[in-house]
């Protein structure tokens, strides 16, 4: 199953999400032919038991993830915690093979039941994943126009507490300060300290993203002219807003942050993605957002970017990430409604294993290249780089290389 899971992300990686979907689609079937959520399965040594729960939750994350990306059902079912979430990572190293409940001198911190054992990062990383599934269901019912509806209201300002929640309660070792951050890098878990904080700011960028719409209906007179909505945002709405731009910036600091700390890196295939998503928020800020914001916005898409050409390196898929971003730019070039909540948009920000495919707005003529070298966007492109709203990634690349 262990074997399964690598392969399976080495197929992500690699641009080959049928394989990453049927790597591990075999490797939880295994788990449920093996019955490895039921008791008899914990039965052996406290390393045994344990390395059945980290197996369990591997896959249960996997299955979250490999399911958003390629837009499929979620195979698992919601996770239970049959037997408790995985212990402390140091705590796990350090157990002897053989170390039972009943060993007649066990040391101090092994003899006890794993439920009161201390929990490691990645058990807040399995409470944490039980939002993402939530939070795609919301995102693709309110694509297909349920946005108006109370039970979706209710279901993001439910969501949103839930997530605060999980925040707050983290033990205070696990919360992010800088001197936790110095803590687990010492340890050897700095990259899954910060693997767990840019999870968190992700899901949260998720579950607002859509309230972006209401923002752009605005008129913006720095850069373009547009009718005032008729629809005025609400106190809610704004608040949202003002959460998924403050989430979207965490996690491109954090991102920024763990670059610089050695043992800090986080070097995995979806980290692209999510760093995509990050940036088509920050883009939205830079395009229309006020001047005083545009000096920090440009800052954060330059580091973000150069996360995303330093991971095409490791990973191939990375460049899809880098071409969806330059199209999702080029798209706010020629539209008032480039941050619409449509099932593209969808696809962009939870399918990051399936192709973008063309998008249909009433401001981008079907015959318009989405292209900085056709004329009218390199017309628009000089013209918002006049103003510093424009980011030119084609450049960035070339530099890069």
């Amino acid at each position: 199953m262990q074997t399964c899971i690598l392969i399976a992300t080495l197929s992500a990686g690699n641009c080959e999400p049928s394989s990453e979907a049927l790597f591990v689609r075999i490797a939880t079937s295994m788990a449920e032919i093996m019955s490895l959520d039921s008791s008899p399965a914990m039965n052996g040594s406290l390393v045994t038991r344990e390395t059945v729960r980290r197996v369990w939750c591997s896959l249960y994350v996997a299955d979250r993830w490999c399911s958003s990306g390629l837009g499929l059902p979620r195979h698992m079912d919601e996770y239970s915690k049959p037997y408790g979430l995985p212990i402390d990572e140091i705590t796990f190293q350090s157990l002897p093979p053989d170390t039972s409940n009943d060993s007649e001198a066990p040391p101090p911190t092994v003899h006890l039941e794993p439920t009161i054992l201390k929990l490691g990062l990645w058990a807040h990383m399995v409470s944490l994943v039980r939002f993402f599934g939530p939070i795609q269901d919301l995102n693709r019912q309110a694509a297909r126009g349920y946005t108006d509806t109370v039970e979706l209201d209710q279901e993001v300002q439910d969501l949103g507490e839930q997530l605060e929640a999980w925040n707050k309660m983290l033990p205070a070792e696990t919360q992010m300060t800088v001197p936790n951050l110095h803590s687990h890098q010492q340890s050897g878990r700095g990259g899954l300290f910060i693997a767990l904080h840019l999870a968190y700011h992700h899901y949260s960028t998720l579950l607002y993203f859509r309230f972006l719409e209401d923002d752009q209906t605005h008129t913006q007179s720095h850069h373009r002219t547009q009718a005032p909505s008729s629809k005025p945002s609400s106190h809610k709405s704004r608040t949202y807003i003002r959460r998924c731009k403050h989430h979207a910036s965490s996690f491109s600091n954090l991102l920024h942050l763990a670059r610089q700390i050695k043992g800090c890196e986080n070097n995995y295939p979806t980290i692209g993605h999510m760093t995509t998503v990050s940036s088509s928020v920050l883009l939205h800020t830079l395009l229309l957002g006020d001047p005083t914001e545009l000096e920090g916005v440009r800052a954060a898409l330059n580091a973000n970017f150069e996360v995303l050409i330093e991971q095409q390196q490791f990973w191939p898929n990375t460049k899809a990430m880098i071409n969806r971003l330059m199209t999702f730019q080029n798209i706010c070039l020629l539209s008032t409604e480039s941050h619409k909540f449509d099932g593209w948009m969808v696809r962009c920000i939870l399918e990051h294993s399936r192709a973008l495919g063309q998008r249909e707005l009433p401001c981008v003529p079907a015959n318009v290249l989405l292209d900085v070298e056709s004329e009218s966007m390199a017309l628009k492109a000089r013209e918002w780089m006049e103003q510093g709203r424009y980011m030119d990634f084609e450049a960035s690349t070339v530099t890069s290389r």
